[in-house]
Order: C-alpha cells, then sequence, then structure tokens
C-alpha cells in the first residue's frame, strides 16, 4: 500500500508541477484512494475513470442542448439575395478615380 500511495503522490505532484492539478478533482481522489487501498486494480481505476470522464462530457452537452441560449436562438431565414439588397453603394465616379488608381501603379512601378 505505501509503495502505491507514494505513486500517487509522485503523480500527482508532476501534473501540480505541469500546470494540471488533479487532486483538486474529489471523485478522480475517490478512485485513487480506492487504488493505493488495494481494494481496485488500475484497470478497473482506468475503466471508471473512463467512466467518469464520459458521464461529464454527456452532463455538459445536455447542459448546452438545454440552455436558455439554445432555447432563445432561432436562426433566421435570409433571402438567396439578401447580399444584393443589404447595402446600397454609390458607384465610382470613373474619371475621379481614374487618377488615384493609376498614381498607386506610377508608385508600385518606382
Amino acid at each position: 500500500m505505501q509503495s502505491r500511495r507514494s505513486i500517487a503522490e509522485r503523480t500527482i505532484a508532476r501534473a501540480r508541477e505541469r500546470g494540471m492539478p488533479i487532486d483538486d478533482d474529489l471523485e478522480y481522489m475517490a478512485l485513487v484512494e480506492l487504488w493505493i487501498k488495494g481494494e481496485i486494480d488500475i484497470q478497473d481505476m482506468r475503466r471508471r475513470y473512463n467512466d467518469l470522464l464520459a458521464r461529464r462530457s454527456a452532463d455538459r452537452k445536455a447542459r448546452r442542448e438545454n440552455s436558455s441560449f439554445n432555447q432563445s436562438f432561432r436562426p433566421v431565414p435570409v433571402p438567396h439575395n439578401a447580399a444584393d439588397a443589404s447595402i446600397d453603394l454609390p458607384s465610382l465616379d470613373e474619371d475621379k478615380t481614374a487618377g488615384v488608381f493609376g498614381d498607386a501603379a506610377d508608385l508600385a512601378s518606382r
């Protein structure tokens, strides 16, 4: 048991050093304690932890699907020609803009 505890402590310390503390996860730490006591083997611990992660993921997904945002968000249909009608831009006066574009081309070629 003592060697399992020291393995767990080293693993927890390494995770904390890497900025990913695991000892604040009470459900995970309960699994670690069961493993330390020899009540479960490492494969069972892994399986239970994967089950825990899957349950948490499903819970998050259910919360997202039932959130007030999803319930209030309704896409608005957009007509196929909406881009054409969204902004009326004035036409360019070619006589006034010819010098601007010509000047830019002259500068680029220098």
